[in-house]
């Protein structure tokens, strides 16, 4: 792990943050404003690109997934293999267009 990367949990074992008053985590670091920041990246198919990735675009606290479209055929394929009951629809993308999510 780079340690220049923020970690962004809520782990109450950890000390308190100075960083970030709210959080016991001494490695989470506030956003502020319109700051995004990415939380998890993958390449999936080997080119070098991220394809999907993981970040908090509406600065509400909770990760968006972002995906594109991998392999040209004009769909985004997601594979679901649980899901949290209580999540709110609203939130789940699984649609977009060059990174940018499509609203139901």
């Amino acid at each position: 792990m780079n340690p220049e990367t923020p970690v962004h949990t809520a782990n109450p074992e950890h000390a308190a943050n100075p960083r970030n008053p709210g959080s016991a985590d001494p490695d989470e670091v506030e956003t502020r404003g319109d700051e995004h920041h990415v939380l998890l990246s993958a390449d999936t198919n080997g080119d070098g690109k991220p394809d999907v990735w993981m970040t908090d675009t509406t600065g509400d606290g909770r990760a968006d997934l972002y995906q594109f479209d991998t392999d040209g055929d004009g769909e985004i394929d997601v594979t679901i293999a649980d899901r949290d009951a209580t999540a709110d629809p609203e939130r789940v993308t699984v649609e977009g267009d060059g990174g940018h999510p499509l609203t139901p």
